[in-house]
């Protein structure tokens, strides 16, 4: 029986009080029980990445440089400046908390606005569900958001971005454009593949409405002007502070820079790389294994009531959007340097397997697109009961032989470089003969020691810290107490460059490991 009651052109029915609060109550719960299970198990701080990115907000204010300088060029700036205030307690900088509890609050609000999508681009609450249980429930996505990384965050203003285009489209004022194009601009400062998706938004803003074209055209610059505001200020950054606008892209810290550095020491070559046929094959693996199979065909009977239902097409053609992240995906790993490893196929293993989530909120709302209108309220209810039981059977099948068999989990766990040889030998050295003094140390290559052993950055000299690193070819002893450097890094380049400006310093461990040295150095005054 058609419901008659629902108009596409129309906005939805205000949700009932007790609705919104049960479903606040739900995802504040899931999320608080999420992040103290994962960290209660010890691997929410533990991914490289995760330490890089709570070092890169602790600096914001505790550095020899505090401030602008410390706002580095590979990775975009928002995460680590909203992190920064939280990252100034020292039991949250050190468990890596301060970066988890904002990763979750992301993660709420994308649940929150995803069930709104659901629920107002379909008229149906049970479509609501279905698409709030899609990503709440997964547990590879609440591993993701208990983590200080950037992808929840991102994550989250994609969807802001995706339900303020919907709201324009329902509305077509400008105002709302301009919401939906501050979403756009924040999620451009957090992570590249809102880079990606501008074009996509700004092409939906301009054919969203069957209106004159100037007005079309103003809502179009509007959005524009303020999305794209971000990727500007990053290039005018970069060019100001490296004197090269495309330093994030090409610099020495660059994805490109680390593969070619691969390629000239190892000669392996990532194997989706030149061929978007292999990228899709391995990222498709990659979204199988950490969101799921059931998620995934439910998505694709979504898409294909979206083609379906002509009624409700525009409507529903936002969600759209989401799907941007399988093309991104597809050719940065297959052009733009960017590795993604599974277990399943070769090299069989881990690294970069979070890739896949940020397709979750796609898999999430298509399958509301089948919990149609011109269905029956009981027919609504009992598929969108179907889907939901599907999806929590697979959640449970992955989650039940435990929290570490989750690839996602496992990645981080095999990868962590605190339990590598060199990370380990610096550590336990420190922890007993680090008495005070500046460390002279090369940017990025000691990610576990500063949090392990309780230094602040403030006694951590890199060569990120420019004003000072130029200084120490004359006399470091002025400036540094201790030396770590390994084989091959700045700081073991700067002390062969001027050895004799580093002659009062005295080696006090030395250690050969498989792959490299790591070395100990101490100032003794003339």
């Amino acid at each position: 029986m058609f419901n008659s009651d629902f108009d596409p052109s129309s906005p939805a029915a205000p949700l009932p009080r007790r609705t919104i609060l049960a479903i606040w109550i739900f995802l504040l719960a899931l999320s608080t029980f999420a992040l103290a299970g994962f960290y209660r198990l010890g691997v929410t701080d533990i991914y490289g990445d995760a330490l890089a990115h709570m070092e890169g907000a602790r600096r914001i204010f505790d550095s020899l440089t505090p401030g602008y300088p410390e706002i580095g060029t590979v990775w975009l700036p928002l995460f680590h400046l909203l992190v920064s205030p939280l990252a100034l307690n020292d039991f949250l900088w050190r468990s890596g908390l301060a970066g988890s509890l904002v990763s979750m609050a992301c993660f709420v609000g994308a649940a929150w606005f995803l069930f709104r999508l659901g629920y107002e681009m379909n008229g149906s609450l049970a479509a609501g569900w279905v698409a709030l249980a899609g990503f709440a429930l997964c547990p590879s996505m609440l591993y993701l958001a208990s983590m200080p990384m950037t992808e929840s965050m991102a994550i989250f203003w994609s969807v802001l971005t995706v339900y303020g285009l919907f709201r324009y489209q329902q509305s077509g004022r400008a105002g709302t454009a301009a919401l939906a194009g501050l979403a756009a601009f924040a999620g451009t400062l957090t992570r590249y593949d809102e880079w990606y998706a501008l074009p996509f938004a700004a092409a939906f803003v301009f054919w969203a409405r069957s209106e004159p074209w100037p007005k079309r055209f103003r809502h179009l610059v509007l959005f524009s002007l303020i999305a794209g505001a971000g990727p500007i200020l990053w290039f005018a950054h970069n060019a100001y502070r490296f004197g090269n606008p495309l330093e994030f892209y090409n610099g020495p810290s660059s994805a490109k820079a680390i593969y070619a550095h691969q390629l000239a020491t190892t000669g392996f070559r990532y194997p989706t790389d030149g061929s978007m046929v292999l990228s899709a094959r391995y990222y498709l693996e990659d979204v199988r294994l950490v969101v799921g199979p059931w998620a995934m065909g439910l998505a694709v009977l979504g898409l294909v009531a979206f083609l379906a239902d002509r009624r409700l097409r525009f409507r529903r053609s936002a969600g759209l959007l989401f799907l941007v992240a399988l093309p991104f995906y597809v050719q940065a790993m297959a052009h733009a340097a960017i590795p993604l490893y599974v277990p399943t196929l070769f090299p069989f293993t881990y690294y970069n397997l979070r890739y896949g989530l940020e397709l979750a909120p796609a898999l999430a709302l298509l399958p509301s697109f089948v919990i149609s209108p011109s269905l029956s309220g009981t027919a609504r209810h009992r598929l969108a009961a179907g889907f939901v039981i599907l999806l929590v059977v697979q959640d449970v099948g992955q989650i039940l032989p435990g929290a570490r068999a989750l690839p996602i989990v496992r990645e981080s766990i095999l990868n962590t470089p605190c339990k590598s040889p060199a990370e380990t030998t610096v550590t336990s050295f420190l922890r007993t003969h680090y008495h005070g003094g500046t460390i002279l140390m090369a940017s990025g290559k000691w990610p576990c020691v500063a949090p392990r052993v309780g230094i602040d950055y403030r006694n951590i000299l890199t060569q990120d810290n420019r004003r000072y690193w130029r200084k120490l070819s004359r006399h470091p002893g002025q400036w540094v107490e201790w030396i770590v450097c390994r084989t091959g890094d700045a700081v073991s380049q700067l002390m062969r460059a001027y050895p004799g400006a580093f002659r009062h310093f005295t080696r006090v461990l030395h250690v050969r490991l498989s792959k490299t040295a790591v070395s100990i150095y101490h100032h003794q005054a003339p």
